[in-house]
């Protein structure tokens, strides 16, 4: 079953943090900031959980690095555990979900090339973010549930 409210995706990097967030009628993903990665988790995590409040979020998705395999790996294992002091900081009411994100830079990279903007480092976090949260709108629009894992 679709939870109401907007959505988060969350492109977790070693440097960077993309953030990208969907309108309230879950049809349009857009880039919503990048955030640094020298802060702890924890302040990195109250940072969205104003984001999320202020938006109306009710469904926050972090992209989950797998190898091309399908195996993980130690990024795979840093968005995990973001994933879980994310969920820790969230108030009653906003899920967080762990959903594959195999490609999504490299999609977000050729979106760029293909037209003509300048590719900083900012935007393609932010538009891997979009690329994530593009493909759980789809999987809710599709099968009518969320997509991905669920943190717990």
């Amino acid at each position: 079953m679709i939870i109401q409210g907007s959505r988060l995706a969350i492109d977790y990097g070693d440097r960077r943090i993309g953030v990208a967030k969907s309108d309230n009628s879950r049809l349009i993903a857009s880039p919503l900031m990048t955030l640094d990665d020298a802060q702890s988790l924890e302040q990195i995590s109250f940072r969205i959980k104003e984001i999320a409040q202020a938006n109306f979020v009710t469904v926050i998705y972090v992209g989950l690095p797998l190898h091309l395999s399908g195996s993980q790996g130690s990024s795979s294992d840093k968005a995990r555990a973001f994933a879980g002091v994310l969920l820790q900081t969230m108030p009653e009411g906003i899920s967080v979900r762990l959903l594959d994100e195999r490609l999504t830079t490299t999609s977000a990279l050729q979106d760029l090339r293909r037209t003509g903007q300048k590719s900083s480092k900012e935007n393609i976090d932010q538009l891997a973010a979009v690329k994530i949260l593009e493909f759980a709108l789809e999987i809710e629009r599709t099968s009518g549930e969320l997509a991905g894992h669920e943190v717990r």
